[in-house]
């Protein structure tokens, strides 16, 4: 019984690929599809995939159940086809359901864009008294509450909360100076 095995592993190996091709292909196609609800055009996709795939190990002669690992290539393709569609169907539902999301993400317009922001703001913050501009900092960037900045300042709240105020008024300020788009 060993032998018919081993003789029959190695009359598999022998064989090339385009025979398995021939011999398997519409089997596999028609499992894909009855298995996981494909189109027929999409299964041969996949188990071209799953061909291709087993190409560099059937060459090697690794393999010992072709057949075998063929139906596993072609799960294993389609599983990763189905997931890829899964990603794709979620990201499109949500630029669907928020369409300004996505635009011009990293375009160069809105780096410019963004690059004349951050300049106008630094300019705005380096123009203002050095304490208020840490205050402001301390506030929005560390995001510290005005009571944890008057007791590490020494201040009152109420005076942290008016250095912050006309921090970003300052701001505004600066923004609406240069006409308030960007």
């Amino acid at each position: 019984m060993a032998t018919a095995w081993t003789s029959q592993l190695a009359t598999d190996n022998d064989k090339d690929l385009d025979h398995y091709y021939r011999e398997y292909h519409q089997e596999l196609c028609r499992y894909a599809v009855s298995k996981f609800g494909l189109s027929y055009s999409e299964a041969e996709d996949l188990v071209q995939e799953a061909f291709a795939r087993m190409a560099p190990q059937l060459r090697v002669g690794d393999i010992e159940h072709v057949r075998a690992f063929l139906y596993r290539s072609v799960h294993n393709a389609t599983i990763d086809a189905l997931r890829k569609g899964q990603v794709r169907e979620s990201y499109a539902q949500s630029v669907q359901d928020d369409p300004e999301r996505d635009q011009d993400t990293l375009g160069p317009e809105r780096v410019a864009s963004s690059r004349q922001f951050l300049g106008l703001i630094s300019r705005a913050l380096w123009s203002m008294p050095h304490k208020r501009r840490r205050l402001l900092l301390m506030n929005r960037v560390d995001g510290l509450s005005y009571a944890e900045i008057a007791r590490r300042e020494g201040l009152s709240a109420t005076v942290v909360k008016k250095h912050v105020a006309k921090a970003l008024a300052g701001c505004q300020e600066a923004l609406r100076a240069h006409g308030g788009e960007l």
